[in-house]
């Protein structure tokens, strides 16, 4: 099945919102033969197999019929036959999981990846839901999706599987010892753990290694004094204070006070630095949304004020796609933009792609701050 196909036919159904079998599949046989790469290869039975995998492995799905349905009636007695639409669930379930395999292979390595990989695989097997845990997977069956994936993998099995189940981390966890133990994936953990990751690159990228050596003996510490921070960090005291302070400053620190003696005395009380979790990842996630509207404000003003240029390039692209499919050189058509236009429209997308990037960067760490509020609040 061509890749560019199936792309193809999930992005014309994310187009439309739901759409007919027969709409989807014209359309995209329209699309597939205006390229050379696939105008030989690909036809209608082509692209109706590509459907029925997508269908066969739950990408897309049938709308709700009836009055509680997405779609009105009118909509559906006008296009005909049953409406399909893709299916974001299984999307999310399986970029959650590869989230998992690559945080597992970056902590531990690649071959602890590969064994946590065959539990999600078995796991969506059955039922490929969002639920806090995944569905309890035997020894014996982790042992035989091993051997058909990475047969080298089997006998050092259980010897990563009790270190993932032994690890701090509680991603990994054994609900039954019978005939070599049952083992789920704790996905609530594992938004937990991945979102602190995450905020501790966000620490050392704008703070520093220093302040992020800081910041993950707090983190790992729960409540931890100033004197035993500078111990642990190997800094000395004065470098600590300063860069707890900093910290602190910044609200990605919060300090515990603990009285000894009733009178509140200074000299007599405790203060224990922690981190808050949850404010903090609050307070970068409404930094996130406000950074992302920034890029998209500087954007559009980019593209509105080279508005002109970008619809000339446009209407030259359409001219030279047109000029190939009449078998005409592109060479002999006149040439629409001056070399300061060329220049000048150049410019302009370069800035476009950096930010089209950063968007990209953004949304990545909106998704992991996103997804670890919801699992706590669940």
């Amino acid at each position: 099945v061509s890749t560019q196909s199936t792309g193809i036919v999930l992005e014309e159904i994310l187009h439309q919102g739901c759409t007919t079998r027969d709409q989807v599949l014209e359309t995209c046989l329209t699309r597939l033969q205006a390229t050379t790469q696939d105008k030989v290869v690909v036809n209608k039975d082509n692209l109706d197999s590509i459907f029925e995998v997508l269908i066969s492995r739950g990408y897309i799905e049938k709308t709700v019929e009836g009055p509680a349905g997405d779609e009105p009636p009118a909509k559906r007695a006008k296009t005909g036959g049953t409406l399909w639409r893709v299916n974001t669930g299984t999307f999310l379930t399986y970029l959650r999981d590869q989230q998992i395999v690559a945080f597992i292979k970056n902590r531990f390595e690649e071959s602890a990846g590969e064994v946590v990989n065959v539990i999600l695989t078995l796991n969506s097997q059955i039922d490929g839901d969002m639920s806090q845990f995944s569905s309890s997977a035997s020894y014996d069956q982790i042992l035989h999706g091993l051997k058909s994936k990475n047969p080298n993998l089997v006998p050092f099995a259980k010897s990563y599987l009790d270190i993932l189940v032994d690890s701090e981390l509680g991603i990994i966890k054994m609900v039954d010892e019978f005939s070599g133990g049952c083992y789920i994936v704790n996905f609530t953990k594992f938004y937990e753990e991945f979102a602190k990751h995450h905020i501790s690159s966000i620490v050392k990228e704008r703070f520093g290694p220093r302040c992020h050596r800081i910041f993950s003996i707090v983190l790992a510490k729960k409540m931890v004094e100033q004197k035993q921070v500078a111990e642990l960090a190997l800094l000395a005291y004065k470098d600590a204070k300063e860069l707890l302070y900093k910290l602190y400053t910044e609200h990605f620190l919060q300090i515990q006070e603990l009285h000894r003696t009733p009178d509140f005395c200074p000299t007599r009380t405790f203060y224990l630095f922690n981190v808050p979790i949850e404010k903090l990842r609050l307070k970068l996630l409404n930094t996130c949304y406000k950074a992302i509207f920034n890029l998209m404000a500087i954007r559009k003003e980019k593209l509105n004020d080279n508005a002109r240029l970008v619809d000339k390039s446009l209407r030259a692209d359409a001219a030279v796609l047109l000029a190939k499919q009449r078998g005409l050189s592109p060479d002999d058509l006149e040439d629409m933009l001056t070399s300061s236009e060329k220049k000048q429209l150049g410019s302009c997308m370069r800035i476009v792609k950096r930010l089209d990037l950063g968007e990209i960067n953004i949304l990545d760490s909106i998704c992991a701050l996103t997804h670890f509020g919801t699992s706590a609040v669940g």
